[in-house]
């Protein structure tokens, strides 16, 4: 993915955020040598499966709740709009900075957080 899809993409999963929700069903995909986030078939983020992608899936599928999918698969999940701005968050870190490990923990103790509290909401 270029700078150019990836702004293009970005636009589109900020728009999607424009109007909080509690659920938006999202698809967690392995494919072509990345990991990749979807909302009726709109790609919302991705990251390749480098060193600093991996690391960023990683952490992507513990915010999500859910295990990476081994390639060529996808998971569904759903999620509030709060939890997808962490998710693009996330992908948007570059870890060969050893920051991005801080703050990609930060983000990913938040995500798991608001899942917690929106399961104890729905057993209710």
């Amino acid at each position: 993915m270029n700078k150019e899809q990836r702004e293009a993409i970005r636009d589109a999963a900020y728009e999607l955020l424009s109007t909080p929700r509690s659920h938006l069903r999202i698809l967690f995909e392995h494919r072509d040598g990345a990991v990749t986030v979807a909302h009726n078939n709109q790609l919302l983020t991705g990251v390749e499966l480098d060193d600093s992608g991996r690391n960023a899936a990683s952490a992507l599928s513990v915010a999500l709740g859910i295990p990476v999918p081994p390639a060529g698969n996808a998971n569904e999940v759903l999620v509030s709009t709060g939890l997808l701005y962490r998710i693009l968050a996330i992908s948007d870190l570059d870890f060969t900075n050893p920051v991005a490990f801080e703050v990609a923990n930060n983000l990913v103790d938040e995500a798991v957080s608001m899942q917690r509290s929106s399961g104890a909401l729905s057993d209710a």
